[in-house]
């Protein structure tokens, strides 16, 4: 039977243009916020606590100590909020993150997309594209190694306080702001390369998509195929972006699957191809596409939720050690090495309590 068109594209990609706008605005936010401090005048806007998110060394980090029973760790628990966020809604709706709300993803499809118009999209041979997989594996191997294994608790509880990690963000805004010429050869070929080779950084380097992909394998919403419906038109395989062979699963459990839900709008039987659970509920057999992209929506969001409703949003660096750290940015004791070990020049309590909060500016 034929189905009716599918919202989950437009539903989707509304969804990811709206965060990646909103992210966009974060940053240009965080950019005047900072650009103040750093001319020596007041900030005219507040620091914007979403620009966290790209700290994702301090957000693993903060993870431990906080499954270690430690609480929020005051210095960047927004961090910690959207890293909970993104590791919750990849649990129900496998990676799902990747295709609804990362910015980076979001990039990386419309370059690929404008590839595939131009007709310039390879897909590497199978001999090449596995080994090329393994390197994001290769890459949060080593995260996570750094993070949990090479450091004990003291020792990232030191890190977490240090004066380095207290003004990690700006550091990051200032590497991308000042780029050497190594930094933007390796954007201009990840941009360039992703015309050929669709979500070239997604696909092969991104250890966030590793850990999401692993998460997502115990998810028990995925996208599954009804066999007795499907007439083997092969739709959904041509559309799929991970270059899944989609016709021929009952039940797309890869970890390279973002759950994206490409293939479902592709699909021309209703409800050969729709999110289900491994065993459904009685009544409620599938989830229709835009309501499994709110609910994994929903959960991301419910979580930064509660985190500003029980205080930890916000971190505890006031805005005055903030101007008097950024004015001597260049400063050795915001260097790794250094920061580390003037770890001891902490202005503010180093951890929130579980039923504490941090000062909010």
């Amino acid at each position: 039977m034929a189905r009716r068109p599918n919202p989950v594209v437009p539903w989707r990609r509304a969804v990811q243009v709206g965060f990646f706008l909103l992210v966009l605005a974060l940053g240009v936010q965080f950019a005047l916020w900072a650009g103040a401090h750093l001319d020596g005048r007041a900030p005219v806007l507040a620091r914007p606590a979403g620009v966290e998110g790209f700290l994702p060394i301090s957000a693993l980090m903060s993870l431990r100590l906080w499954l270690a029973g430690d609480g929020v760790h005051a210095i960047h628990p927004a961090g910690l909020g959207i890293l909970l966020g993104i590791l919750l809604m990849s649990l129900l709706l496998a990676k799902s993150f990747c295709s609804t709300l990362c910015p980076v993803g979001a990039v990386s499809e419309w370059v690929g997309r404008l590839g595939r118009s131009l007709r310039v999209d390879w897909t590497l041979p199978r001999w090449l594209d596995i080994p090329l997989r393994s390197l994001k594996y290769v890459l949060l191997a080593f995260f996570v190694w750094a993070t949990w294994v090479a450091m004990d608790l003291p020792g990232v509880r030191a890190f977490l306080d240090s004066p380095y990690n207290k003004v990690a963000d700006v550091k990051m805004l200032l590497f991308f702001a000042h780029p050497s010429r190594l930094t933007v050869a390796v954007l201009g070929v990840l941009v360039i390369g992703s015309l050929f080779v669709r979500d070239l950084w997604c696909r092969y380097l991104c250890p966030y998509g590793a850990l999401l992909g692993i998460v997502g394998r115990i998810a028990p919403l995925k996208v599954t195929r009804d066999p007795a419906t499907c007439t083997d038109c092969a739709k959904c395989t041509k559309v799929c972006p991970a270059r899944l062979p989609v016709h021929r699963m009952v039940r797309v459990a890869s970890v390279e699957c973002t759950s994206c839900q490409d293939c479902v709008a592709a699909c021309p039987i209703k409800d050969c191809l729709a999110v289900r659970a491994p065993r459904p509920l009685p009544g409620r057999a599938l989830l229709r596409p835009a309501l499994a992209v709110a609910a994994a929506v929903v959960v991301y969001l419910g979580v930064i939720v509660a985190f500003r409703a029980t205080g930890h949003w916000h971190g505890s660096v006031a805005e005055s050690e903030h101007a008097r750290r950024l004015a001597e940015i260049d400063s050795p004791l915001y260097t790794h090495v250094g920061g580390l070990a003037a770890s001891e020049e902490t202005s503010a309590p180093p951890m929130v309590s579980a039923h504490g909060a941090p000062p909010v500016e």
